[in-house]
């Protein structure tokens, strides 16, 4: 998009763009092409980018609401050639927002339950609490997650053996149930509760349970108040495994669970994975240097939580936020590693674009200006710490208006492009070539010997003019363009990156002043 005086227009449409629309609309303003709500809510989301001057990211559905279109939109703003410009790119996120919706189900379902919840693993440590449970009890949730459940101050010996005598039942087998219990509260004093333990199990295997107390005020309400739990407890359980990549496995790296959505994201079978290794696969779910990092974490009782970039068994790259929690034994020990992660790559590959973007120069895809200076800084350094030089290079490439003039602009810019490529050929690995301006480039040669700087530097002239000298075509039409170059070297002629760019410019319009296809060398 391209920011008009009062709206922003179609610079440029993909074809997906153009399927949508149905039509080429390049060229057009978003108030000629959209309805006016529509039109005037899109403008109002761009002006949030321009007046931040970052990327910004909006959405236009709400959770829950009826509309089964959803997306999700980058804008990002451009300064170039004294004009405003907006890269937005838009993708459909109807996938996400069924994610969202079900994991903000399950967080309304359990943190504002008015019903004390616990989670607790099959080795009866603490997995999660709701703050209901906290506030009836005394506790703090981050004080007892990963720790044993029996160890909890309410839970009296007798009351917890009852409690592991109703879970083993469960774990043997037995279906699950309610019963009634009394248990004190944080003042002391005893409460009855309708109890209901829910096992969760994956693929056959109990791996953890809920428990939901009710405090009962009269017997009638038992049976209907039951009910209600289980249903909260089922949804629960499906938001979460809907929603995330399950992976659990012991002390030792062997895993020992993981859901079907890890299956789908890493490429490997259940079956392949069960009885594996971490290590042996860790290319595919965790790098060896972050499995270290999250053992030295969890041996300490800490849960971690990071991104993690993996690869796939074909070998593609993907990404998962992660948290590993420690799940702890009926002693106290660490017994299993817990990670429930987060496909996020779609989301990374967009970074990566959009940084991409924001450091190199759209047409021939060489670092711009801004990405010059950071590099420039990082060689002046290095060239500081070895005694060397540093070559500054100013081309302009002759008669360019020419080519624009004679064939057109997109001929122009395919020209530009190949001019870029030809000097990117030309210099060596530790150089730096980027675009400045319409057939302008800077390169900074790096690593010149004090006593053969200027021979080297030559040396890359003659390559640069021979490699364009030997041109290219464009559909038919031969190119082998020259260029004036003046050049101005670090710390001869200057002690910074402004000052040696103005000596090498200042060069340059001397070497114009001889001709075409000229170098000049700055002489102060």
């Amino acid at each position: 998009m391209k920011q008009t005086k009062d709206s922003f227009a179609y610079e440029y449409i993909n074809a997906t763009c153009k399927r949508i629309f149905k039509k080429d609309i390049t060229g057009s303003t978003v108030d000629e092409i959209l309805p006016l709500a529509l039109a005037t809510e899109i403008k109002r989301q761009y002006r949030i980018s321009l007046e931040s001057e970052r990327p910004y990211t909006y959405r236009d559905y709400n959770l829950f609401s009826d509309n089964k279109l959803a997306t999700e939109t980058e804008v990002m703003p451009i300064f170039h050639g004294g004009n405003t410009y907006l890269l937005v790119i838009s993708k459909n996120v109807a996938g996400q927002k069924k994610i969202e919706e079900d994991y903000s189900f399950y967080q309304s379902l359990v943190s504002n339950s008015v019903d004390p919840m616990i989670m607790i693993t099959k080795n009866f440590s603490v997995f999660d609490m709701n703050s209901a449970y906290e506030s009836a009890f005394g506790v703090r949730r981050e004080d007892w997650i990963g720790k044993s459940y029996e160890e909890m101050p309410v839970m009296k010996q007798r009351l917890f053996e009852e409690i592991k005598f109703k879970l083993e039942k469960i774990k043997a087998g037995q279906a699950a149930s309610s019963t009634i219990i009394e248990r004190p509260k944080k003042d002391g004093m005893f409460t009855r509760y309708s109890v209901n333990y829910s096992p969760i199990v994956e693929n056959g295997e109990i791996r953890a349970f809920h428990i939901v107390l009710r405090e009962l005020t009269s017997e009638a309400k038992l049976k209907e108040e039951l009910k209600k739990t289980e249903n909260i407890l089922e949804s629960y359980k499906e938001a979460l495994n809907y929603a995330a990549l399950v992976a659990i496995w012991d002390m030792d790296g062997i895993i020992q669970f993981v859901n079907n959505n890890l299956k789908g994201t890493t490429g490997y079978d259940n079956e392949e994975m069960m009885a594996m290794n971490i290590t042996e696969i860790g290319q595919t779910i965790i790098s060896w240097k972050q499995y270290e990092a999250i053992r030295d974490t969890v041996l300490e009782g800490a849960i971690w939580r990071g991104e993690i970039k993996s690869r796939r068994k074909t070998g593609e790259i993907f990404w998962m936020d992660a948290t590993v929690i420690p799940l702890m034994d009926g002693e106290g020990g660490i017994a299993q590693l817990l990670a429930i992660m987060f496909d996020i790559t779609s989301r990374k590959q967009l970074e990566e674009q959009l940084r991409f973007m924001a450091y190199h120069d759209g047409l021939t895809k060489l670092p711009n200006r801004q990405m010059f200076v950071q590099e420039f800084s990082r060689i002046k350094a290095l060239s500081d710490g070895k005694d060397q030089w540093v070559a500054m290079l100013y081309l302009d490439g002759d008669n360019f208006k020419r080519i624009n003039d004679q064939y057109g602009h997109d001929i122009g810019d395919e020209f530009i492009y190949h001019f870029g490529q030809s000097i990117q050929k030309s210099i060596r690995q530790q150089d730096v070539v980027a675009r400045v301006g319409g057939d302008e480039f800077l390169v900074a040669l790096s690593g010149l010997e004090p006593m053969q700087g200027i021979k080297q530097t030559k040396e890359i002239i003659k390559r640069i003019k021979e490699n364009l000298a030997e041109g290219w075509f464009i559909g038919q039409q031969e190119f082998s363009p020259t260029s004036s170059i003046g050049v101005a070297i670090y710390p001869l002629h200057a002690n910074d990156l402004d000052d040696l760019v103005k000596k090498a410019d200042s060069a340059l319009y001397e070497a114009k002043k001889k001709g075409k296809n000229q170098v000049y060398f700055s002489e102060n």
